[in-house]
Order: structure tokens, then sequence, then C-alpha cells
């Protein structure tokens, strides 16, 4: 008897001493303990359980991105097509942003939650095009949107959204080519292979997205259209190797280029320092089913994460679809931001009710031109990507809308014509 526990004894030994040799992170994971409710359930508690090295990467102190915004190709910076300084997001930095331009990753308040959706993606090799059809409902839980005010990332925002099924297909270059100079980025950038969008770094006013917005455990959240989406590469999408080392495919750029995961050549974590202005580089990797060397896109623990500009062309239909439909209060049909709101107060006496208009008696005014700023921001490109498109008046909105890559009727509606 004393021999027989001796032996299990040792055995016990020797299984833990072989556990402690694997290195968890070498393969990718980082553990998250998520306890799972319905859609319509009260929020549970759903915090990441992160470590906070990843050989080498202390994931405590990641520099901050706020501020590095370029107006041309930069790495480690980000280059986009526009930012909108007065839009809303996180209104209150947490203890996890650090006074010396770092931000602890571990420490970030997580929206809480582990909703579960009906997932459906397909993506396909037909010719020279690769066809992506998703809903853009992720296959691995979620947390609750909007944050309810019980949970403690409701203090730093109050994400008022609701994560809403798309009906999206893009189609990308199977064999995407350089293009002659780099561009600037739009707000969505890819689609990552979970099936969910994927947007760049930054808040719709340019701060460092990971680091303020308030997000789930997989790093998502959902935008004013519905649209769940990451500013990173998810932590829930596990980051797979080759023999060498080198990360699997975890994605696509709307260029058609694909998006490989944190380790480059030799399993080596890289970091923005080892990548090109654009966040990429060239060397031999899989692709279509063979080792081809050509240009790819490699997420990081650092900004600008993903994509910092990019480096082949794409459409900016593509980019509309990805963004998704309008938000359901500019759609044609529904009522005004301040329906049911009492009305405004008449400010001057001419408005009041029993006095003739301020105008009385004159010629009614010329009609207003279109706000172009307002409508580059409804199709997410720079204000002078629209005007040189538009070009000299009068304006042929069919030839510009095409230079763009989108309809008419979705230029139209921008601009606010008929």
């Amino acid at each position: 008897m004393h021999k027989r526990f001796i032996g299990i004894v040792l055995a016990v030994i020797a299984l833990v001493v072989a556990l402690h040799g694997i290195n968890f992170d070498r393969l990718g994971f980082v553990s998250f303990a998520t306890s799972t409710q319905q859609a319509t359930g009260n929020p549970q508690t759903s915090k990441p359980v992160l470590v906070s090295q990843v050989n080498g990467v202390d994931l405590t102190r990641l520099p901050l991105g706020d501020g590095k915004i370029s107006n041309s190709p930069r790495a480690g910076w980000i280059w986009p097509c526009r930012i909108d300084s007065t839009a809303g997001g996180a209104f209150f930095n947490g203890s996890w942003i650090k006074a010396d331009g770092t931000y602890d990753f571990t420490a970030k308040a997580v929206v809480d939650g582990g909703v579960t959706w009906p997932h459906r993606f397909k993506m396909s090799l037909q010719g020279n095009k690769r066809i992506f059809t998703t809903n853009d409902l992720p296959n691995h839980p979620t947390g609750v949107y909007p944050i309810a005010q019980t949970d403690d990332a409701f203090l730093y925002d109050r994400n008022p959204n609701r994560i809403a099924m798309q009906n999206m297909q893009v189609e990308l270059p199977a064999n995407p080519q350089l293009a002659a100079q780099p561009t600037c980025t739009p707000g969505a950038v890819g689609i990552l292979e979970t099936g969910v969008v994927l947007f760049n770094a930054l808040d719709a006013p340019g701060r460092d997205a990971v680091a303020h917005e308030a997000q789930d455990a997989c790093q998502g959240h959902p935008q004013e259209s519905g649209v769940y989406h990451y500013h990173s590469a998810t932590t829930c999408l596990p980051d797979r190797t080759t023999k060498d080392g080198h990360s699997t495919l975890i994605g696509y750029s709307l260029d058609g280029f694909g998006i490989y995961g944190r380790r480059g050549e030799g399993g080596r974590i890289l970091a923005s320092a080892d990548l090109d202005a654009c966040h990429g580089h060239t060397h031999a990797i899989a692709w279509n089913g063979k080792q081809v060397s050509m240009y790819h896109y490699h997420a990081t623990w650092d900004f600008p994460y993903t994509v910092g500009c990019m480096r082949g062309k794409y459409k900016m239909g593509d980019v509309m679809v990805l963004s998704g439909p309008p938000p359901m209060r500019d759609r044609p049909g529904f009522p005004p931001q301040n329906f049911g709101n009492p009305p405004p107060r008449y400010p001057q006496t001419g408005d009041r009710p029993g006095f003739p208009p301020q105008n009385f008696g004159n010629p009614p005014p010329p009609p207003r031109h279109p706000d172009l700023a307002i409508a580059a921001r409804k199709l997410g490109i720079s204000e002078r990507q629209l005007r040189e498109a538009l070009g000299p008046p009068p304006p042929n909105l069919g030839a510009a809308a095409s230079r763009l890559g989108i309809s008419e009727r979705m230029l139209r509606d921008a601009l606010g014509v008929p």
C-alpha cells in the first residue's frame, strides 16, 4: 500500500512538472472566465483573466496611441481618412490610463455578459475574387449592449447602441496588388475570421479606441448602426501558428491583403517597429493554398494594432457596406431625433405664433449648397477626397460616384440631394 501511494505521488509530480513546461502564451491564447446568459437576461460578470506578460510584451504598460495621427504614412502611427473631434465615445478616463503615456490592458473595465448569437459567415474563392457574406454576429459570446447602468464599464462609456444582425457582402481581390502609393485608412478596414468587421485603431473623435472605449471580453462593441466590430485582433480568435512559428491568417483587409496574427517568422512577437508604415511587410506566406512571397499586414499588441494605412486599392462601396446602414434616426420614415420632446422656444418675435415670419415680403432664400464636410463624414472619406471626386461645378454626380466606387444613389443620399 505504501509503495502504491508513493507511485501515485510521483505520477502527480511528473504531471505538474510537464504542465509547468508548457508555455500556454506560446499557443496564442489568453484565458477568459465568462459566464453565459441569454440576450434578454440580466448582465452577469464577465471578466478577462489576462496574463500580464506575453512573450516579453508587458500588457500592463502598452503605449497609448493618442495623438499618433498622421496625414501620410508613418510607422507606429495611423493615417485616417477622417476623424470627428466632436463625436461621442468614452467620456471618462479609467484608472488604467496612466499619466506616463501608457495604459494597462489587463485592468480595463470590461462590458459584462456572455450573449450568444446566430453566427453566419461564408468566404469563397471565385476566380480572381474572394467573396465574403456575413451577418456580422460573432462565433463567440459578446457583452450586453446597451451597457447596463449596473455595469462598472458604464462609469466610463455609456454606449447606448445594440448589436444588430447585418446583411453584408463584399468582393475583394483574391490576388491583391500594391498600389503606387499608400492611402489613408477608412473607418472600416476589413473582416476577421470570426465574421466580424474590423475598424481602424481610432474611436470617432480620434483617440486610441482599444485604450479608451469600453469593450467586451473579446474586445468588441456595436456602433450606432448596430455593427459589432473590433479595433484590434480579438483575443477570442486564437493566434495559431505554422511550423516555423509564423501566425496564420486571421482576416482580410479591404484592399484584399491578408491580416496575420502577432507572430512573425520564427514565432517572434512583432511590434509596430518591426513593420512598415502601413503595419505590414513582405515575405513568403501561405496564400490560397500555396507559399507565395507577398505583402501582408500583421496584428500587434501596440498601436495601431492592425492597419495603419492602406497598401492596396479598395472600394469605397465596401467601406460603406461594412459600416452598416444609416442609424435608425437618419432613415426616411423615422421620426426626427427630438420626436416626443417639447417644441423649441421661439427665440425671436418674428418666429412667434401670430407674427409674420422674418422673411415676410422678401423673396425666398436661395437653396442651400450641400455641406461637403457632413457628406464626407457619411461616406467615410475626407472632404478633400469628396471635392476631388465632384470636380468643378456643376458636378457630374454619376461620374463622381464612379470615382468613389459607390452608387450614385449613395452619393445623392450623402449630399442630401434628390
